[in-house]
């Protein structure tokens, strides 16, 4: 892909999402490269990095050269801990800087591009942030298209916000119950759901029930597999989008009485943990939805994002149980 001057100077909606993917994974520095032509070096376009000053802003790498050559070269992604004793050979300091660098995660973005995360903490980044930066490359494409239509930026700022919001959630977490219920409202109002729901599946995992919705409109709280969409996901392990336009498909969302309205627009999506489903998202709307593509990317970095955060909140509960006994 080519990086015109337009693009460049639209830059501003790029620079946010670098600065909202570094505070979701809490990195030092992230960082975005691509060629201005085919088969020239990838070039530093984008940044964010709480050592700014030594960033060097005309870094240029050609593929095979370092990390962040490594990712351009083999199309792939990389997670790599730093030994202390070696040196990053990263490409992109002009100072001592890299030296404290310990941890390097980065992926391939179309075009021939890299998208790269660094932080100074050993062992820092995890195979499952891995498979969420992947989606978030994945993005960056269709990003660079909309920045170049800039008629559609305010449509792709409204969600850069909402992902903003998340990562505050995450950041003031103070229980699981307080952290579900803003979820749930945060994302009913963002993304015009009238109903939201997050349900968790049982430890035997023979049924399901509602962890948390909003609003709060259901009497019964626990479900079977059958007779509901919720359920339909459970047992094929697949996303539902209806947007509403065909009335034939209108089935209830847990049972035939679940004490809910037959709702025409749902969106049921799984939520994986360990490549395991352990949750279902649910939004739901009695008027008929415009499902495009942007919205099918934003549900999906929703529901990744709360898999790596239920497995964080998971970690926290086993250790606090090891130290209560």
């Amino acid at each position: 892909m080519e990086i015109s001057n337009n693009f460049i100077e639209k830059n501003s909606v790029i620079d946010n999402f670098l600065a909202l993917i570094a505070s979701t994974f809490d990195a030092h520095s992230v960082l975005l490269f691509m060629p201005e032509s085919e088969n020239s070096p990838a070039k530093l376009i984008s940044y964010f990095s709480m050592s700014e000053k030594s960033i060097l802003r005309d870094a240029q790498i050609a593929q095979g050269k370092g990390l962040v050559g490594w990712i351009l070269k083999n199309k792939e992604p990389l997670l790599y801990q730093i030994p202390e004793d070696n040196r990053a050979n990263l490409g992109y300091y002009f100072d001592e800087t890299e030296d404290a660098v310990h941890s390097f995660m980065g992926t391939f973005v179309a075009g021939n591009g890299a998208l790269c995360l660094d932080s100074k903490k050993c062992n820092f980044f995890s195979g499952n942030q891995q498979k969420l930066l992947d989606l978030y490359g994945k993005i960056l494409p269709q990003l660079f298209a909309i920045v170049e239509r800039s008629s559609q930026a305010a449509m792709v700022e409204h969600y850069f916000q909402l992902l903003e919001q998340l990562a505050d959630l995450k950041k003031n977490y103070n229980g699981w119950s307080p952290y579900l219920r803003k979820l749930l409202q945060l994302l009913s109002v963002s993304l015009g759901f009238e109903y939201v729901a997050f349900t968790s599946l049982s430890e035997k995992k023979d049924h399901y029930y509602i962890d948390g919705e909003y609003p709060t409109i259901t009497s019964k709280k626990e479900f079977s597999f059958s007779g509901g969409l919720v359920g339909w996901v459970y047992k094929n392990e697949e996303i539902i989008q209806n947007d509403g336009k065909d009335s034939v498909h209108n089935l209830p969302l847990y049972a035939k009485n679940d004490d809910l309205p037959v709702f025409p627009a749902t969106v049921c999506i799984p939520v994986r943990v360990e490549r395991n489903i352990a949750a279902v998202l649910c939004l739901a709307s009695s008027n008929p939805k415009e499902f495009n593509s942007d919205f099918k990317i934003i549900t999906r970095v929703i529901s990744e994002d709360l898999a790596q955060f239920l497995e964080i909140v998971a970690l926290r509960y086993r250790v606090q149980k090891y130290k209560n006994k």
